[in-house]
This record gives structure tokens, C-alpha cells and sequence, in this order.
């Protein structure tokens, strides 16, 4: 049976064969084995039914995996579908991401394009650096400062790679580290950099630092300004405002303003506080709708006025301020918008000065008038007293003549002496209108005060009343002064005696005192009349008593003349005391108060020489001498008696009327003629032409020049002209004598 059985498993096919197929095909041979095959046969089915189970198992198996194949292949495509359809759907979020991420990454290349346009646009300089002040990019503007051409050129670069100055350089270093290391911004670094142009700029920086993610300080980035046209407009304006400030502190007019609304004053200078006597500190704490004294002198209901209509307005105000001191201002109002709010402004001109000065000048007017009228009556005083003096001349001459030609014993004598002495008062009066004219007939000499108050003193104590006591206080060592002593003496008497009729029944006390003074201007010049006299040394003659005083609205007019308090007339005492005074270069200052006395101060101006020594001067008898004299004058009644008067003394005589005439006859017989006497004052020519005519003829010629003004006048015209002397009219015998003596070089006998 093994050939059976390796038929069976050597053949597939021989495991499907029947039994009845197996007999048919099994020889004859085999019979015996039948059984054998039987067995075979039935081993076979049984192998061929266990195989056929086997294979329905495993056909059902396979089938079953096939199912299971199929299923699971069905599982499997349809999770592949749904793998797909994920994956597809995965795709299309994928193609929406990448189109949203291309849109967004557009968007953002978009605005890095805009961003570095808008940095490159700004007028801004914009740069940003690394932790260690590296810079990693900027904006062109700052390229361009930089001397860059490109944006991109600056990475890499320090600050010490740019043109900036190396102290610039450490102070942008420093200012970096200060901005990273306390992680804060750093604003309005005000600050010069030097730019590729050479040209230096301000700058204003701000610096912010730069941070990660983990906000860590990973740079910094700067924003800064060219502030140099900024720069040069504040410090054109911090000028202007501190000019302004200076004017609002150095202004002489006091300048406050205040808040229309509230009224509180913002501004105040110097000026105003002073005037006020405060502070400004004070000032800037009031309020103008609260100070009482504007309300009292209606300056705020002005203020008002000039905020509700804008009108400018001024207003004077006369009183104390809230501070206590005494106000004499002008106030300008006026009214000015700041920010659309109304402010107001005073100006205040402190008017105490310019009433003051207001004050001097209607005083100087009045001097000046004053001295108007002193020149025009001086004027008609000086021509009154120089006619008066021709007509004295006449009087005291021929009384003079007389008392040569009468006999001593002769009762006419007496008259003539009477004569000679009303005419010699006569002459007084005409030497005080001289001196009220400023014309007088003055003998200068060196004088000490002292020594001619002293002098005066027996004099001065008949004058006054028996009840009046006299005191005197003089200085030691007065310098000397300058003048002629019979005016000053009569300057003296009038004083003294004023001072006594001043005297209520003649009792009180008159005190002359005299000491040496330094005056300034401002002193001299509030003395009667300001002649603008020089500073210097004065010496000061001071005559006061405890009489009833002057009113004050009367002092004025004391020097005028003609004018009087008394019931009599004193004619131009005090005027000419002024005259006189004026004629020495010096000043009179009046002191006196109603029921308190007087005093009236002189003051004539020192001279550096001693005083003379006066020496007694011995009677002399009258001079004689010989020759031809040319008299000269338009008063017939002076020629005539000067004629008698040169013929008693020895000459002969040729007269002529005026100037002309004396020219045509010294031209005829100038070598006859000794000496020439010529009258100043003459029709067609006067003494003075005729004189230098007459030099002009013959340079030695000898002239006298006679006059009823005083010597210093014709001196001042004619000096260095070659004038040999001068005589004042009105003259006597002893005075001719003495003058012909001396100029025709000869002594009295």
C-alpha cells in the first residue's frame, strides 16, 4: 500500500478518485488484495473525506478571509476614501493657510514697504542700534547726516565711524547705556551734532530701548528732530523776553498787569514797586478790584471801564498807596488779549519829579520875567541915572568953580556947600539906579567881609531901632573877595535895616554872620537870580533876624522894583541890593516863615588873593598943568563948565560936540593937542569909534574917556585898545586934577 499512499500523496488528482474508479483501474492481480484495497479505498475516502473537510475548512476559512479580506478591504478603502477625503480637506485648509500666510506675508512685505517708506519720508531722524550701540539700520534723512548714500551702509557702523565729534560720540554712547540699563525711555536730549556738511545742528532725541520677546533689552531705537531753525527762534525769543525783562526792570515808569477776570496781577517791575514802597512779591499778590485806595480815587471804576470797551485811558492819582508811601502818578490804562483773555495794563509814571520840574520851570519863568523886567527897568534906570549924572555934573562943577573963585569968608559959601552936598546925594541916587542897572560905578578891590562889616558897625547901629540888638558871628580867616566896598556897604544897610523895620515895635535880634561855603550847582541854582554861577568857593554873608517873616506868596516879589510891604515907599532898596549882588558874580537865597523872621544869605565868590590893607590918603592940593585938551561931549552945558574946569587947571581948551567933530579937529592940530577928554555916549560917532580913530591917526595919543557908567564897562570894551584912564561922571575939580596928573605922567605939587 505505500505505492498507494505515495500515489495519494504524490498525487493531488488521486485524493479525488472514487472507489468504483479505483476497481476499474486496479489489475487483476490486485484482487487478492482487495481487501487491502478495500481498506485502501475506505482509508482513501475516509482520507479523501477528511481531506474534503479539511478543504471545505479551509475553503470556508478562505472564504472567510476572503471575506474578511474583502471586508477588510472595503474598511480599508473606505478609510482610505475618508483618509483621502481628510487628506484633501487637510490640503485645501493647507492651500487656504498657504494662501492667508502669502496674503499675510504680502501684507507684511507691504508693510515693511510702507514702514520703510514712512520712516524714509519722515522728516524725523530715525536709527536703531544693538546691545552694544551697534547701528542695525536708519532712515535715509539720518544716512544722509550721516554722509551715507544708502540706508543699508550704516549696519555695522558706531557712532565713532560717522562724523559726529568724539564728545558728541561719548555723550550718544552714554546716553545708550543709560536708556538700556534702566530699561526706560529717554526723552528731549537736547544736544549739537556735527553733520557730513560740516555744518553743526541741535538736535532733540528721544531713545526707547528695543526688547525680545522674554522683554529683554536687545537695542535701542532713536527719534530726533533738527531743532537748529527752533533753536535760533527761542533763543531770538529768550532775547526778546529777556530785553523785555530788562526794560520791565530798568523802565523809570512803574509797569503792573492784571488778569481782567480775576483781577489778580500777574506782572509787576521794580519801578512800580518802588513807587508803592513794596515789593514785588507783594505787588503780584494783590488784586486791583481789592485795593482801597483805587477804589477810593476812582482808578478801578476806570479799569473797569477800559476792560468792558478797550479804550485806553489815563488817570491821575494823588494820595498813599496801600503801603504808605505818598503818590504823585500818571496812570495809563489800557487793555490787551493773551489767549483770548483780557488783560489789563498800567503804566505809571511817577509825576512828583515833573511837578517839580514844572514847579522850577514856572519859577525860572518867573524869573526869567522877572529878570526881564529887572533888564528893561535896568535899562531905563541906566539911562535915567546917565542923564541924571550929566546934569549933576553941571551942579557939582559949577558949585565946585564957585567955591574956588569966592572968597572962604563969603556967606555964599555956605550955600554952595549945601549945593554941592544935596548934589552929591543926588549922585548916591544915581549911583543905586547904576547899580539896579548893573552899571555901576565900581572900584574894585580885595576885600575881607569881616573887616568891612566891622567898619560898618558904628554906622549900622544909628540905623536900626534903639530897641534892636545887633549880633555878629564872624568866621576866622574868610578868604577874600573881589568887589567894590561902598556898594557892598549899601548892600549891607538896606539888609540891616529891613531886618529892623521888620521888627514888631522894634524889639528882636539882628544877626550878621559871615563863614567860607562850598555851593554846588543844585545849591546856587535856587538862589535869586540863577545866573548860572560857577561852583566853587563862596564866601557866605548872612544877614537874619526874629522879625515878623515873609509870607511865602510874597517872596517873590521882594526884589521887585517899586514894591513895598511898609506904608512909604522905599524905592529900589531891594532891587537894587539885587543889582548889585548880580554885578559881583554872586547869589542872594531868602529864608523866612510868617511870625518866624528872616534871612537873607549872600553869596560872592572867593578869589585867591589876600585882602588889601587900606592906606589913609592925605588931602592933596589941586595938580595944574599946561597944553591943548580936546573936549569931546553933545552936552553943551558939560563942555562949557569942563572947559572952565580945564582952563582953572592950566590948559587950553578946543571943544566939539560929538565924535566927528573931535576927529576933524585932532586930524587939524593933532601935534597942538596934550590930551584928548571924550564923552562914551555921543551922536554920530561915540567914544569908543571915535578912540580908535583917533589911534589909527596917532597910536601915543593920550585919551581919557568920561562916562555916567562904571569903569569896568568901557574897560571890557576897549582893554588892550591903548585907553591912558577913565573918569565917572559927575566929576569934581580934585578928581580931574588927579586924573590928568596921572596920564600926562606927572605928580601933584
Amino acid at each position: 500500500m505505500p505505492h498507494l499512499s505515495r500515489t495519494a500523496t504524490g498525487s493531488s488528482t488521486c485524493k479525488r478518485l472514487s472507489p468504483c474508479f479505483a476497481a476499474a483501474v486496479v489489475p487483476e492481480h490486485w484482487h487478492g488484495d482487495w481487501l487491502y484495497l478495500v481498506i485502501a479505498a475506505g482509508l482513501f475516502a475516509l482520507l479523501a473525506l477528511v481531506f474534503g473537510k479539511v478543504a471545505q475548512v479551509k475553503a470556508r476559512k478562505q472564504a472567510q478571509v476572503e471575506e474578511e479580506l474583502r471586508r477588510a478591504k472595503e474598511e480599508l478603502e473606505q478609510r482610505v476614501a475618508e483618509r483621502t477625503e481628510a487628506l484633501h480637506r487637510a490640503n485645501e485648509q493647507l492651500k487656504q493657510e498657504l494662501a492667508v500666510r502669502e496674503r499675510a506675508e504680502e501684507e507684511l512685505r507691504q508693510g515693511r514697504n510702507m514702514l520703510a517708506q514712512i520712516i524714509d519720508t519722515i522728516p524725523q531722524f530715525v536709527f536703531w542700534k544693538d546691545r552694544d550701540s551697534i547701528y542695525e539700520g536708519c532712515n535715509i534723512v539720518f544716512a544722509q547726516a550721516a554722509g551715507l548714500e544708502r540706508t543699508e551702509l550704516i549696519r555695522g557702523k558706531s557712532d565713532y565711524d560717522l562724523p559726529w565729534l568724539r564728545e558728541e560720540s561719548d555723550a550718544y554712547r552714554s546716553d545708550d547705556r543709560s536708556v538700556m540699563d534702566s530699561n526706560s525711555a529717554k526723552y528731549h536730549i537736547i544736544e549739537q551734532q556735527l553733520q557730513a556738511s560740516g555744518e553743526r545742528h541741535w538736535v532733540d532725541t528721544t531713545k526707547v530701548p528695543l526688547c525680545n520677546e522674554n522683554d529683554e533689552v536687545v537695542g535701542i531705537l532713536g527719534v530726533y528732530d533738527n531743532i537748529t531753525e527752533r533753536k535760533r527762534v527761542e533763543e531770538a525769543r529768550d532775547r526778546a523776553l529777556a530785553m523785555l525783562e530788562s526794560l520791565l526792570a530798568s523802565s523809570p515808569t512803574g509797569i503792573l498787569v492784571y488778569d481782567g477776570e480775576s483781577g489778580a496781577c500777574v506782572k509787576a517791575n521794580q519801578a512800580a514797586a518802588d513807587m508803592v514802597g513794596a515789593g514785588i512779591e507783594q505787588m503780584l499778590a494783590q488784586n486791583f478790584r481789592k485795593i482801597l485806595s483805587w477804589e477810593e480815587t476812582g482808578v478801578r471804576q476806570v479799569a473797569e471801564l477800559v476792560l468792558a470797551d478797550g479804550q485806553t485811558r489815563s488817570k491821575e492819582f494823588s494820595g498813599a498807596s496801600t503801603f504808605g508811601a505818598a503818590l504823585e502818578t500818571e496812570c495809563l490804562i489800557s487793555r490787551f488779549d493773551v489767549e483770548g483773555k483780557h488783560h489789563l495794563m498800567f503804566i505809571a509814571v511817577d509825576m512828583t519829579e515833573r511837578k517839580r520840574l514844572e514847579q522850577e520851570k514856572r519859577l525860572i519863568e518867573a524869573q526869567m520875567l522877572h529878570v526881564q523886567k529887572l533888564e528893561s527897568l535896568g535899562v531905563l534906570a541906566g539911562g535915567i541915572a546917565h542923564d541924571f549924572n550929566n546934569i549933576l555934573m553941571v551942579v557939582l562943577g559949577n558949585a565946585d568953580l564957585a567955591l574956588l573963585r569966592v572968597p572962604p569968608d563969603s556967606p555964599a559959601c555956605e550955600n554952595l556947600a549945601q549945593i554941592e552936598q544935596a548934589a552929591s546925594r543926588a549922585a548916591d541916587l544915581a549911583r543905586q539906579m547904576l547899580a539896579y542897572s548893573g552899571k555901576g560905578n565900581f572900584v574894585i578891590e580885595k576885600l575881607d567881609l569881616n573887616r568891612v562889616v566891622q567898619d560898618m558897625g558904628p554906622m549900622l547901629e544909628v540905623s536900626i531901632s534903639k530897641k534892636a540888638l545887633l549880633r555878629y558871628n564872624f568866621a576866622p580867616e574868610v578868604p577874600a573877595i573881589s568887589g567894590d566896598v561902598t556898594q557892598l556897604r549899601q548892600v549891607i544897610l538896606n539888609l540891616v535895616i529891613n531886618a529892623s523895620e521888620a521888627m514888631e515895635e522894634g524889639t528882636g535880634f539882628i544877626s550878621i554872620s559871615t563863614r567860607r561855603m562850598q555851593c554846588d550847582r543844585s545849591y546856587l541854582s535856587e538862589s535869586w537870580i540863577d545866573d548860572r554861577l560857577p561852583e566853587g568857593c563862596y564866601v557866605v554873608l548872612e544877614v537874619s533876624d526874629t522879625g515878623c517873616g515873609i509870607e511865602r506868596e510874597v517872596i517873590p516879589k521882594i526884589f521887585d522894583p517899586f514894591f513895598t510891604t511898609k506904608f512909604t515907599g522905599r524905592g529900589l532898596g531891594m532891587a537894587a541890593v539885587l543889582g548889585i549882588v548880580r554885578a559881583h558874580k554872586g547869589a542872594i537865597k531868602v529864608y523866612s516863615e510868617k511870625g518866624r523872621g528872616s534871612s537873607f544869605r549872600l553869596l560872592l565868590p572867593c578869589i585867591a588873593e589876600a585882602a588889601d590893607q587900606p592906606e589913609p590918603q592925605a588931602e592933596q592940593p589941586l595938580w595944574r598943568g599946561s597944553g591943548t585938551v580936546l573936549l569931546a561931549d553933545d552936552e553943551e552945558s558939560i563942555r562949557v563948565l569942563g572947559s572952565d574946569m580945564l582952563q582953572a587947571l592950566g590948559f587950553s581948551v578946543k571943544l566939539a560936540c560929538d565924535g566927528r567933530e573931535a576927529v576933524e579937529l585932532f586930524r587939524a592940530k593933532m601935534d597942538d593937542i596934550t590930551c584928548v577928554l571924550l564923552d562914551l555916549t555921543m551922536p554920530n560917532l561915540d567914544g569908543e569909534q571915535t578912540f580908535r580913530i583917533l589911534r589909527a591917526l596917532k597910536p601915543d595919543v593920550k585919551v581919557i574917556m568920561s562916562s555916567g557908567y562904571n569903569e569896568q564897562e568901557v574897560s571890557l570894551k576897549l582893554a588892550g585898545a591903548g585907553l591912558c584912564g577913565f573918569i565917572q561922571k559927575p566929576y569934581k575939580m580934585v578928581e580931574m586934577s588927579r586924573k590928568l596928573s596921572e596920564v600926562l605922567g606927572q605928580k601933584a605939587g
